[in-house]
């Protein structure tokens, strides 16, 4: 009896270690999150014209090939249903997969002007960024044959405002302006501080909105207060930049290799203020 036990259990172990069931069936193998992140990424892309990657933490990154909204979708929720039932997978990815498609067609429509008002903000980018968008931003014209577009931004996603997005809120393009810009006025002051070194001022706090800092009146009148009457650039979208005047011949080689060499290039020229509009500096 004794010998037939311990066989039973030396039976018992070499099952358990060659990942046998007692009905001598292979037992699938747990994913771990960051497994799971790749399997939703690909499900997203899958029979889509949506990008996908593994993100940060539990999040995957989502944009779309005809807009320039993104989606940070965290995975916990649809991972914690697949840990209870690993059976049900492929219809987990299949259902975050659909959301995001969903989430992503959706833009801000179903948004109210109040559920948004304090969280929409400025973009500064070259007219060629909006060329092939599905749907049409609100934008403003804006020197060097640069545009103004506006953003709902959240945690989660960045959603460019549309023209049918300001007629659903009855606000006009001048309206989203002065509320975009008073809305960055007050997070920079909040969480980004002017900085400058010797003669040179700006920002790059790599929040996505340092070239748009460019538009804010009261911005540029810090640096004007702090080094006097000067020129400024936006070479990509993480680096504004400003330096007096009289310094413009310093920074243009600069300017130029950070916007041929940027993922995000802006512009190449230098601004200045003229009775209170920005101009193009002449060459």
């Amino acid at each position: 009896m004794r010998a037939a036990s311990v066989l039973a259990a030396c039976l018992a172990l070499v099952a358990a270690l060659s990942g046998c069931s007692d009905k001598g069936t292979p037992s699938a193998q747990s994913l771990s999150i960051a497994s799971f992140k790749e399997k939703a990424a690909a499900a997203i892309i899958t029979g889509s014209d949506l990008r996908a990657e593994p993100g940060f933490g539990s999040k995957v990154e989502v944009s779309a090939l005809d807009s320039l909204n993104t989606l940070s979708l965290g995975v916990e929720e649809a991972y914690a249903a697949y840990k209870r039932d690993p059976a049900k997978l492929d219809e987990l990815l299949k259902k975050f997969a659909e959301d995001a498609d969903a989430r992503m067609a959706r833009g801000n429509a179903g948004t109210s002007l109040r559920d948004v008002r304090e969280v929409v903000l400025p973009v500064l980018k070259p007219q060629t960024a909006f060329r092939r968008l599905s749907d049409p931003p609100a934008v403003t014209s804006f020197p060097g044959n640069l545009r103004v577009a506006y953003a709902v931004q959240k945690p989660d996603a960045f959603m460019l405002v549309t023209t049918a997005d300001l007629e659903r809120w009855k606000q006009s393009v001048a309206d989203i302006h002065r509320l975009a810009l008073a809305n960055l006025l007050r997070e920079t002051r909040r969480e980004e501080p002017l900085r400058c070194e010797e003669e040179l001022c700006g920002w790059a706090s790599g929040d996505g909105y340092d070239a748009a800092r460019l538009l804010v009146p009261e911005l540029r009148a810090a640096i004007v207060r702090k080094i006097g009457p000067a020129v400024y650039a936006v070479p990509r979208e993480s680096v504004y930049v400003a330096l007096p005047i009289k310094l413009a011949d310093r920074i243009k080689s600069k300017v130029e290799h950070d916007f041929v060499t940027a993922p995000n290039p802006v512009s190449r020229d230098l601004f200045v203020e003229r009775g209170g509009e920005l101009v193009v500096l002449s060459q």
